[in-house]
């Protein structure tokens, strides 16, 4: 099925070589090349770089620095009281709301992990309980770290995402990538605008868009899965970070080139095979295929993505953009915060009080000795602990006196990508069909094939 959006707005569809008016060229240019900006434009910053959008996110939280964490309590509470009491006693106003029904009236797993979530972030703000649960190790890192930061990002991307997705911006770019991607990504082109937002911004942002492009049927449930998990990089920004906290600042710039040769090594590989290659390649059944890939007359391939992008930005206005960025927003903060509370806080009690995660990354010492890398032993629990959460491998890498293993520390804690606390719980807690035994197999088969294809550059820069 194929439904072109800006049919059910009144806008009759533009044929490729018909001609458009200066006002249909503007409704898909403006909105587009604002939204690229804020996302996209590199700004030199305190000797790094970060975008428009990222300057906003500081302003805020440095603005609301200390309240930030006490706003995500509240939310998550929201959260927990609103579902519950749409599930257990079904409220006309919610249930009359199709939206509303769908974000709280939600199943066994979500309910009851949006409850957990509400009671860890009590506990937290005010250290009720066993310190294990407040401390600022486990469920202190999603409450004072983890969430004052979507909190603070979404408020301005949940709307600015808009920009990228309703205007054309993305039927552009995808249009003229396809015969780069598809062939050698199996992805559409249009996903290099996720991987851009990512690279420049965050990987949640990125998420959050690929979510609404399988939600809207513009991603299979395949192409959902390969670029959440794939091509949602860490950030530029992060990367320096990590640097430092292991301590190599100045080893930035060949952690950054070293990483992202890894990532695009293992964008090749990675969708060709299991789980990625046995995800369903269908359109959300909801809406169907949305996105029409055929050329129509004789026109180039430019000619074809304008069109495209014209017809998709006759179907918006600011009423697309503010009521799509609520519903984002609305989303991220009552669905998603909870369960990075709960989920989040879980892993990291796990890692920081049992010795499970020691006893399981055995194999990883083991393939780290086989290549020669110092203190192998030590730095093994790196490649299991950036699952739950990248910063823990850091942690590690901060503790070890080798440069080669502190690199290879950093290192996968960029590559892994699949981080439960923050990204993982992105993808859950959407209509992507992956799930979470999909999530550990992918991280997985990510941090094996990182031992291999990282050691030469660490070795070679260290």
């Amino acid at each position: 099925m194929t439904n072109d959006k800006s049919n059910s707005t009144g806008n009759a569809r533009i044929k490729p070589g018909q001609g458009y008016t200066a006002d249909q060229l503007l409704r898909f240019i403006i909105p587009s090349v604002i939204g690229a900006a804020v996302f996209l434009l590199p700004i030199p910053y305190d000797d790094t770089v970060t975008i428009i959008i990222g300057l906003l996110h500081d302003a805020l939280q440095n603005l609301l620095e200390v309240q930030l964490p006490y706003i995500g309590m509240v939310l998550v509470l929201i959260s927990a009281i609103l579902t519950l009491v749409t599930v257990f006693f079904k409220p006309a106003s919610i249930m009359n709301t199709e939206f509303l029904k769908e974000v709280f009236d939600v199943g066994p797993v979500w309910y009851v992990s949006r409850t957990i979530g509400a009671i860890m972030y009590v506990m937290v703000i005010y250290e009720l309980g066993p310190e294990f649960i407040w401390s600022i190790d486990t469920g202190g890192t999603p409450g004072y770290i983890l969430i004052p930061i979507l909190v603070s990002l979404f408020v301005f991307t949940s709307f600015v995402i808009s920009l990228l997705t309703e205007f054309g911006l993305m039927e552009y770019i995808g249009t003229l990538l396809r015969n780069i991607m598809k062939p050698l990504f199996t992805i559409p082109g249009r996903a290099a605008i996720d991987s851009l937002a990512s690279w420049l911004g965050s990987p949640s942002v990125a998420i959050i868009v690929s979510r609404k492009m399988y939600d809207e049927g513009y991603y299979t449930g395949r192409e959902a899965g390969v670029i959440t998990t794939t091509f949602s990089l860490v950030g530029i920004g992060y990367i320096y970070v990590m640097a430092s906290v292991v301590g190599l600042p100045e080893l930035y710039f060949q952690l950054l080139f070293s990483t992202y040769i890894v990532s695009v090594i293992l964008a090749f590989i990675m969708p060709r095979i299991w789980p990625l290659s046995r995800i369903p390649d269908t359109y959300n059944e909801k809406v169907g295929k949305q996105i029409v890939e055929e050329k129509e007359g004789d026109v180039t391939l430019h000619q074809w993505a304008v069109n495209t992008a014209v017809n998709r930005a006759q179907g918006s206005d600011l009423n697309t953009f503010f009521r799509t960025g609520i519903k984002t927003l609305l989303i991220i903060y009552m669905s998603t915060l909870p369960l990075v509370m709960a989920w989040g806080g879980i892993a990291l009690i796990v890692a920081v009080y049992t010795p499970i995660f020691d006893w399981l990354a055995t194999p990883f010492a083991f393939l780290l000795q086989l290549i020669n890398i110092p203190e192998a032993a030590e730095l093994a629990p790196a490649f299991l602990l950036a699952l739950p959460d990248q910063f823990l491998a850091g942690v590690i890498g901060a503790g070890l006196e080798s440069r080669i293993a502190s690199f290879m520390a950093a290192g996968i804690s960029i590559t892994g990508l699949v981080y439960l606390s923050e990204v993982g719980v992105l993808i859950l807690d959407s209509k992507i069909p992956i799930n979470i035994l999909h999530l550990v197999v992918i991280y997985l088969i990510r941090a094996v094939l990182t031992v291999f294809l990282l050691a030469p550059f660490a070795f070679w820069f260290c």
